[in-house]
C-alpha cells in the first residue's frame, strides 16, 4: 500500500504491555524502518522500554502511554483539543497494538483526521506472537528482512559503557550473563540450579558468570550471595544499562522473561528455559537462540532440567555463533 507521503512518511506506533511483548513487536517496527528509512517513526508506550528502540535507531521519538490525557483516547467520541487533533492528523500511518476490542481508540483516531489507522490486537490466539504482531505490516505489502542482523543493533558507544560497567564489577574477558527471574515464580528454573550453572561456567568454560537481577527478583537476590558469594550481581539497573551489558556478554541463560527476549534481540547467544508457558507462541527469536523445555509443560519439569544440560547447550551455541 502506498502512503500519501511515501518517501518521508510520519508513522505512529501505539504499544503497551510488558518488555517481552514490546520486543516481540520489534520485527514489525524494524520492517517499517527498513521499508521507509527516512520516515519519522514515533511510539507511544512505556519510555523505559521504547528508548531501547530509539538507541537502536528504529524509532525517532517516544511519548509516554501514561501521559496526561491518554485516558481520553478510550472515551467514545472523544473531543480532541485542536492541537492534539492536528498532531494526530499529521501522521500518514498509525499502527495500534492497544487493547481496543470495541474499536473506540480506532474511531477516535480516524475522527481526528489520521490518514490510515491499522489495529492489531495485543492478544495472540495462535501462532507465534512475533508473527501475529508483524501481520498488519505485511498486509501493507512490506516484507521483513531475512538477514541475520539483530533486532536491536546496539551502538558501539553503549557497548563501551557496558564494558565499563563490567570492569567496575571486576569482570574482564568472556562474561556469561544469567537472569534467574521472570514475571512469575512458576516460570523460574530453581535459583539453586542457576548457582550450580554459574559454578560450572567458571570451571568448564573459562568464562565469568554475572547475575542480572531486577526489582521482581527478590528471592534470587537474597539467595545468591549465600549460594555463590563470589559471583557479582548487576541489580536494579535501567533497561538501557542492562542492554549494554548484555550486548557485550559472550552468552546468556534465562527463563521465559523480558530480559531473555532482550538478550535474543541483541544477537547474544541465548539459552532460554521454558516450563509451563508455550515456547511455540512466546519463545524468544534470534539467530543464536536455543530453547530448552521440560519434558512436560510444568514447573516441576522445568526444575528437572540439569545444569549440565544447560551448560552443554550454551557451550555448543557459543561455539557455532
Amino acid at each position: 500500500m502506498m502512503l500519501a507521503n511515501h518517501d518521508f512518511p510520519r508513522i505512529l506506533v501505539l504499544r503497551g504491555g510488558a518488555l517481552g511483548d514490546f520486543v516481540l513487536t520489534l520485527p514489525a517496527i524494524r520492517a517499517l524502518r527498513q521499508h521507509w528509512p527516512l520516515a519519522t517513526i514515533e511510539l507511544i508506550g512505556h519510555p523505559g522500554m521504547a528508548e531501547l528502540a530509539v538507541a537502536a535507531g528504529l524509532i525517532n521519538r517516544v511519548r509516554s502511554l501514561d501521559a496526561s490525557g491518554m485516558a481520553e483516547w478510550f472515551v467514545p467520541r472523544c473531543v480532541w483539543p485542536e492541537r492534539e487533533r492536528a498532531d494526530l492528523a499529521s501522521f500518514d500511518l498509525i499502527l495500534s497494538y492497544l487493547s481496543d476490542a470495541d474499536g473506540v481508540v480506532q474511531a477516535n483516531l480516524r475522527a481526528a483526521g489520521a490518514k490510515l489507522v491499522i489495529a492489531c490486537s495485543p492478544v495472540v490466539a495462535s501462532g507465534h506472537a512475533s508473527d501475529h504482531f508483524l501481520r498488519p505490516v505485511m498486509d501493507l505489502g512490506i516484507s521483513p528482512s531475512t538477514g541475520v542482523e539483530p533486532l536491536l543493533p546496539w551502538p558501539e558507544a553503549l557497548r563501551e559503557q557496558g564494558r565499563h560497567w563490567l570492569k567496575e564489577l571486576g569482570l574482564a574477558g568472556d562474561v556469561i550473563s544469567l537472569h534467574p527471574g521472570s514475571g512469575s515464580s512458576r516460570k523460574n528454573w530453581p535459583v539453586e540450579q542457576f548457582a550450580m550453572l554459574a559454578d560450572r561456567v567458571r570451571r568448564s568454560m573459562s568464562a565469568q558468570p554475572l547475575f542480572i537481577l531486577g526489582e521482581a527478583d527478590a528471592v534470587a537476590t537474597r539467595a545468591l550471595p549465600r549460594l555463590t558469594p563470589a559471583v557479582p550481581m548487576l541489580a536494579n539497573r535501567t533497561l538501557q544499562e542492562v542492554a549494554s551489558v548484555l550486548a557485550v556478554s559472550r552468552g546468556y541463560v534465562g527463563n521465559d522473561s523480558g530480559i531473555t527476549h532482550l538478550a535474543a534481540a541483541l544477537g547474544v547467544p541465548v539459552v532460554a528455559l521454558f516450563g509451563p508457558t508455550d515456547a511455540a507462541m512466546w519463545g524468544p527469536r534470534g539467530a543464536n537462540v536455543v530453547i530448552l523445555r521440560g519434558r512436560e509443560p510444568t514447573s516441576e519439569a522445568l526444575a528437572a532440567i540439569e545444569s549440565e544440560t544447560v551448560l552443554r547447550e550454551l557451550d555448543r551455541l557459543i561455539a557455532s555463533a
